[in-house]
């Protein structure tokens, strides 16, 4: 789990790329090469509404970080769910 707050968890956003992509492959079975920051979700990973809330609840479950819908359509690459995972840890 990434601890939220007190300085406990990932500190940089190679960190979390690494911890996300490792959840993408984890649960979504990709291939490291289908994953780098710019990679679009929909586009480039066919992932689809169901996969991309499977991914959002996953996100939520083990960072502790609440995502509202204004995150949820915010969130379009690899590199969005990095960087929002940053600005709230």
């Amino acid at each position: 789990m990434i601890a939220a707050g007190g300085g406990q968890g990932m500190h940089s956003k190679d960190e979390i790329f690494k911890w996300v992509t490792d959840l993408m492959k984890t649960e979504f079975h990709f291939r490291d090469q289908d994953l780098h920051p710019q990679a679009h979700l929909v586009d480039d990973l066919d992932l689809d509404s169901i996969d991309a809330v499977d991914l959002a609840v996953r996100v939520e479950e083990r960072t502790g970080l609440a995502l509202d819908e204004a995150d949820l359509k915010s969130i379009r690459t690899i590199q969005d769910i990095v960087d929002l995972i940053d600005e709230r840890l």
